[in-house]
């Protein structure tokens, strides 16, 4: 059977009309592939597992293909479907997959998907994150994101696996953590040298070993620059990583010989090489030493926090204090921060302390659904500085955390040449309005649009 073609062959006159035909394109993409997945589902009712007791069973060949607890399917049914949409076996085993993981393990998400509230594709980006899950897990994760599936970044998804795995699975996050340590490697392909004499190298470390020689490479290749070096960036870094085999002593190893003992003749400990700053969501006592619950008198677990250099990826109490006790490694722990205070300086900089505030605060550029971590990005006022006001009138554009939101440099580009407007309506929480009057939210959970708007004429 050949699909019937579109009868619809004009195209919208205004960029307004193809902002909006594209919106209804999408929505009935999304109507489309909501009942393909209902379909999906009614056939795996359809084939159902035979009790190993009945005569048939021994010509079905079932598998488990989403997570625990959830119904087994005939393989051997698949191929019809694979074919009949001219598709791999494979493709539609993730397909069903993705449809059985919502439908039994994840119920909240499911219904949110058939009645239309949540875009199927993301929710099936999260069902594909919690097929190793247990059920607890699984339903925490659930529970968490039905509300606010649409506007999760793969950043914050991530996150809430790694807390639902430390908090409803410790032995098996303790287990995983072991066969980490074991993948560990470093490999030169001394077999594959390229014509210019080049040789490939890769590794796996952990991750204060990893950002303590990413440190000390990007330092390297600065020298180089400093010292006249016409390379690129990329071979700055690579000599200076080079340097490093040369020159030992770059990472931070204690020696004795005379040139790095003390007066008194000992020799002389290195000082840390790698800074972490850690932003600990936990009290000050599960680093130092392990919390016990104040009735049963048990461990806590389930204790997480967070370092933002490594994307931000949830870690355990446990791996902090291992780190704690490593000589080669300063952690900085850094007190939490009252981010409904408002903070003010004088002047157009911001202070240290008020770059901290906002960069805790938003933790990601604060246009609509960019990641970009806020530590890399601008501080932009959001009502502009104004530079030509004297000191006895009022400043529209205070330097205070009321008037400042981190933006990456694209969209802080954006921003000043005048098309996008946004506002801060709360702590966090900023309201964007694009050229053509589309209005979008972006807070603590994410981004979403508010509301349909009338389009203004096009210029």
């Amino acid at each position: 059977m050949t699909a019937t073609a579109s009868t619809t062959t004009t195209l919208p006159d205004t960029p307004a009309g193809v902002l909006a035909a594209l919106r209804e394109e999408q929505d009935l993409r999304a109507a489309s592939e909501v009942r393909s997945m209902r379909l999906a589902a009614h056939w795996v009712d359809l084939h159902p597992v035979l009790d190993p007791s009945d005569p048939s069973a021994c010509f079905q060949s079932p598998k488990t293909l989403a997570g625990e607890g959830s119904p087994a399917i005939d393989e051997f049914t698949i191929p019809d479907l694979a074919t009949i949409l001219g598709q791999t076996c494979d493709a539609i085993g993730s397909w069903l997959t993705d449809v059985i993981e919502l439908r039994h393990r994840l119920p909240h998400l499911w219904a949110g998907v058939l009645s239309g509230d949540i875009t199927p594709w993301r929710a099936r980006r999260v069902a594909q994150t919690t097929v190793d899950l247990t059920p607890a897990a699984a339903a925490y994760v659930d529970e968490q994101t039905a509300w606010c599936a649409n506007r999760l970044t793969p950043t914050q998804l991530t996150r809430l696996i790694d807390h639902a795995r430390a908090r409803h699975m410790p032995d098996q996050r303790a287990a995983d953590l072991a066969a980490a340590a074991d993948s560990r490697h470093v490999t030169f392909t001394t077999d594959q040298v390229s014509f210019d004499g080049t040789m490939h190298l890769e590794a796996d470390l952990t991750i204060p070993d990893a950002l303590g020689l990413a440190e000390a490479v990007t330092h390297g290749a600065a020298r180089l620059a400093a010292l006249g070096s016409t390379d690129t960036l990329d071979g700055r870094r690579a000599t200076a990583l080079g340097d490093l085999a040369r020159h030992q002593l770059a990472f931070g190893y204690d020696d004795t010989t005379t040139d790095v003992a003390d007066v008194s003749g000992a020799p002389r400990v290195m000082p840390a090489t790698t800074q972490i700053v850690l932003h600990a969501h936990l009290p000050a006592d599960a680093i130092t030493d392990a919390i016990t619950d104040a009735i049963t008198g048990h461990p806590v677990s389930g204790l997480t926090g967070f370092v933002e250099q490594a994307g931000g990826r949830v870690l355990t109490a446990e791996q902090v204090r291992i780190w704690c006790g490593r000589p080669d490694v300063q952690i900085t722990v850094r007190p939490g921060l009252d981010l409904h205070q408002r903070l003010e300086t004088t002047g157009y900089t911001p202070t240290d302390r008020l770059r901290e505030h906002v960069i805790a605060r938003d933790r990601t550029c604060v246009f609509p659904w960019c990641g970009r971590n806020a530590r890399g990005c601008d501080l932009d006022h959001v009502t502009p500085y104004d530079h030509d006001v004297g000191p006895d009138q009022a400043q529209p554009g205070p330097t205070s955390t009321d008037n400042l939101a981190a933006l990456c440099r694209r969209h802080h580009r954006l921003k000043a040449q005048g098309r996008w407007h946004y506002a801060m309506t709360a702590p966090g929480e900023y309201v964007w309005t694009s050229p053509h009057g589309h209005h979008y939210l972006r807070d603590h959970t994410g981004s979403r649009e508010t509301q349909p708007t009338t389009h203004p004429p096009d210029q």
